[in-house]
């Protein structure tokens, strides 16, 4: 077809769609369509598509975007769900209720999820959009004018942008021809992204903000002819995901039409939320679908060992990639057992003295068992505790596991005479072993974007809020009462320059958006939020795109407060905590491991301290003061200090000590707040506390009482060392004003 008559048949073509394709929905048994709000099939400009799978925070994010770039258009927008598990459709209908939904029964997959819509489609333009992203305000407006002065074309794509800001490639590529799926193969873009032979599959060397006729669009944004998408049969449903694009894309160009990629706007793509890139589904469905490309447009122009050549390139691709995301996941527990292992062997050396190089000789066969029967053991015990699952970075599944490890060893060993081991040298390993895998996971957390928020973290991520309106102050202290959240908000940046103000809910108002760059440079922020509908889509877009250079991580919270929505994950702001009649604190087995720490500790403290402040503290007793602490509505303590509190500091060190080792107090605990009856009965009053560690942040009695109740909620004797380790490390003084906390 050449393009004048192409363009005759758009014309003649548009918006003319029966109501009928609606019950054709209806009928199909992978799915039906709900009738809230259907828009009218009069006049309707743009019909918008979009196929969603367990990303319902993702997608209602696109909803509220979609909102603001409608201006003038007449829209209707169809969301085809993918048999969710996640709630998508209620969630989204109690938000959106005027979309048309499409539920299917089971994942249809990407191409036939969109058909079902096309066939309803009545606008003269069809946009086929994922959930994972954000538009600007004006990308509705710029693409309609693209395709309305540009009549050649059948489709047209923006600039897209990853969440950091950059250039995503894929926004526009080549047809993967055998040269060129040939370089992708070999990982070749990636070494020479601006090499026009080697990148040639994302267009390599060619300027991102460069107008130009492009082969290839993303099947995360296709502004489409509602009639040329008709006329060419929508996706090949043969595709179940990856390489419907491409294949739409192919057969358009044959039938004579022109694609456009379209820089003068731009929206944001999180990319594959949807998906999981390092399971083997992905890797086969992925590969599979570059083969059927491959195979139904290029299998009859080559020879069939070219074609060999080119299955074997496709599945190779396919193990490496597979393999090295098992590889990926497998690097722990071998760093684990490595350590374990080596440990036992050095102890070995040291124990019987043996020169490094005699070791081959000395440690006999049987020895081997025992490495064996360690590894295994330990393997055992770590699948138990799902140590490389979830808790990857728990410090107290990785004890358990070592401590589980050598003590199997040893009982099994006893048993088994040939194979008697070393009590010594397994008891050495096993602390050995202790320390330095918990050295591993502190430095993992610490390092680690994804684990902020467990204990062992010691790093705080600074936050810049964007936006400055009536639902600032809510987030802030909804961010606040998170306990579990490491978060310190550095300040809140207005929307503009003309903010009246100077802080807001304690946390300072430090500038306007237009000095965005500087004030995330000069407060070294971790993250960013932005604040809809404060901060428009369009600004947020343009602020991430002024940030891409700098490694500050942007996220979003809608209008509702209820989530903050990231490139990896979505966080909820309002998990509210209920009473559990048996908290976790209240435990005998907490109690008793709560009451040996106490022990322990403050026995060999007031053995250490003795010699120098038993004399000082009776010779000064005279100035001792008695605060009253109540422990419960009819229990009290009276703890003796001496004032001021400042002045005998070490003194008083010496006498919270006493109480704790008399059991009146305990290590970490309840805040010190004289003549007044505490929130929870029965929990002692601390030298430290989780409530304690957050003391400068807090400044509502609700923000207090929720991280007061996380601790007894989520209490360990792990939990307690961990707020011992921080209130040393940040040199917490949450004592130093006794005599004035509230």
């Amino acid at each position: 077809m050449n393009p004048e008559s192409a363009r005759e048949k758009t014309h003649k073509s548009t918006g003319n769609v029966s109501d009928g394709k609606k019950s054709h929905a209806n009928d199909s048994n992978t799915g039906h369509a709900s009738s809230d709000g259907h828009a009218s099939s009069d006049g309707v400009e743009i019909s918008i598509i979009i196929v969603n799978y367990n990303v319902k925070e993702f997608a209602a994010n696109l909803l509220s975007s979609l909102e603001k770039a409608k201006n003038d258009f007449r829209l209707e927008i169809f969301v085809v769900d993918n048999a969710s598990s996640d709630g998508s459709i209620s969630y989204l209908k109690r938000r959106y209720p005027d979309v048309t939904y499409i539920e299917n029964r089971q994942n249809t997959g990407f191409g036939k999820a969109n058909n079902q819509a096309i066939r309803q489609a009545k606008g003269n333009y069809t946009l086929l959009i994922n959930p994972d992203t954000i538009v600007r305000q004006d990308t509705l407006a710029v693409m309609h004018r693209h395709m309305e002065t540009h009549p050649e074309i059948a489709a047209a794509g923006c600039k897209m942008l990853n969440p950091d800001g950059t250039f995503a490639p894929e926004s526009r590529r080549a047809v993967p021809t055998p040269t060129t799926a040939l370089w992708k193969i070999l990982g070749l873009p990636r070494l020479f992204p601006n090499s026009k032979r080697f990148s040639a599959y994302y267009l390599g060397g060619q300027d991102e903000n460069r107008q130009d006729r492009v082969p290839v669009l993303s099947g995360a944004f296709m502004f489409f002819r509602t009639s040329v998408l008709r006329d060419v049969g929508g996706f090949d449903e043969q595709f179940f995901m990856y390489g419907e694009d491409i294949d739409l894309c192919y057969r358009i160009r044959q039938m004579g039409w022109e694609i456009d990629y379209v820089p003068e706007t731009s929206i944001i793509h999180y990319k594959g939320e949807s998906t999981k890139k390092e399971n083997l589904d992905y890797v086969v469905t992925f590969n599979k679908a570059m083969y059927l490309f491959f195979r139904k447009h290029y299998s009859f122009g080559y020879t069939l060992f070219f074609r060999i050549f080119i299955l074997s390139g496709i599945v190779l691709k396919g193990v490496v990639s597979y393999l090295s995301a098992i590889f990926r996941k497998l690097i722990q527990p071998i760093t684990d057992l490595a350590v374990l292992n080596f440990l036992v062997i050095i102890f070995f050396i040291w124990r019987y003295n043996i020169a490094p190089g005699n070791i081959f000789q000395q440690y006999h066969v049987q020895y081997l068992f025992v490495n064996l029967l360690l590894s295994t053991i330990f393997i055992g015990s770590a699948v138990y505790y799902d140590l490389y699952g979830k808790n990857r970075f728990s410090i107290p599944a990785t004890i358990k596991s070592t401590i589980i490890a050598f003590a199997g060893v040893v009982v099994i060993t006893f048993f088994l005479r040939d194979f008697a081991f070393s009590r010594l040298i397994l008891l050495l390993s096993s602390i050995a072993g202790v320390l330095i895998l918990s050295i591993i996971r502190l430095i993992q957390i610490n390092r680690s974007r994804k684990a902020p928020n467990i204990p062992g973290s010691f790093l705080e991520r600074k936050v810049l809020l964007v936006g400055l309106n009536d639902k600032t102050a809510q987030l802030i202290r909804k961010i606040r009462s998170r306990a579990d959240w490491k978060y310190n908000l550095v300040g809140v940046v207005a929307q503009e320059p003309d903010f009246t103000i100077d802080e807001i809910e304690n946390v300072p108002v430090i500038g306007d958006r237009h000095s965005i760059l500087q004030l995330v440079r000069y407060h070294e922020a971790d993250e960013i939020i932005f604040i809809l509908p404060a901060v428009d889509h369009d600004q947020i877009l343009r602020i991430i795109s002024e940030l891409r250079d700098t490694s500050v991580y942007p996220r979003i919270v809608p209008d509702s407060l209820d989530y903050i929505v990231g490139k990896t994950n979505v966080e909820y702001l309002d998990d509210i905590p209920v009473m559990d009649v048996n908290l976790p604190y209240f435990s005998r087995w907490n109690l008793f491991l709560k009451r040996l720490l106490d022990l322990s500790t403050s026995f060999f403290i007031l053995l250490a301290l003795s010699p120098l402040l038993a004399i000082p503290v009776l010779l000064n007793w005279k100035h001792r003061s008695r605060l009253k602490i109540h422990v419960s509505d009819t229990r009290m303590h009276f703890i003796p200090f001496m004032l001021p509190y400042g002045k005998h500091r070490w003194k008083n060190r010496y006498l919270l000590f006493w109480q704790v080792l008399m059991g009146k107090m305990s290590l970490v605990g309840s805040p010190i707040v004289p003549d007044r009856k505490p929130r929870f009965a029965n929990v002692k009053p601390g030298l430290t506390g989780f409530r304690q560690l957050s003391v400068n942040r807090l400044y509502h009695e609700d923000e207090k009482h929720m991280h007061e109740l996380y601790y007894l909620q989520n209490y360990s004797v792990w939990m307690d060392l961990d707020v011992l380790a921080k209130t040393l490390i940040y040199r917490r003084q949450t004592l130093e004003n006794i005599d004035l906390q509230d």
